[in-house]
């Protein structure tokens, strides 16, 4: 399931991706304060995949977001949440997927990584 779908008929360009890539950022900087782990050791965090209204968790090792964590670029998502005006999948696993921002929106990626700010 490609959820290029979620951007409104009515929004066009950069408008709409800019819209889901703010509220990507927004999921990002949540999952960012959570800390605690399940009995079989992961951690349930919020799908990054920045359509309005998604409330799917994701369940990750602290190391595998960490790893995710490592380039401001990456977010992760349930599986088959791929926005494809927004990112391209890099990683699949059997509970979540990494997907990378394009170059065109990287930039904003970056700028809104919650740990360059605190580096």
């Amino acid at each position: 399931m490609e959820l290029s779908a979620d951007i409104p008929h009515g929004e066009r360009g950069q408008t709409a991706v800019g819209r889901v890539a703010v509220n990507q950022a927004t999921l990002r900087a949540l999952n960012e304060g959570i800390d605690g782990d399940r009995r079989d050791g992961t951690i349930a965090f919020r799908c990054e995949c920045g359509e309005l209204g998604c409330n799917r968790l994701v369940s990750l090792h602290r190391a595998e977001y960490e790893a995710v964590r490592a380039d401001p670029r990456r977010f992760v998502i349930a599986p088959g949440h791929v926005v494809t005006a927004l990112e391209r999948e890099v990683e699949r696993h059997e509970r979540y997927a990494v997907v990378e921002t394009h170059p065109h929106t990287s930039d904003f990626a970056e700028r809104t990584d919650p740990r360059a700010a605190s580096a």
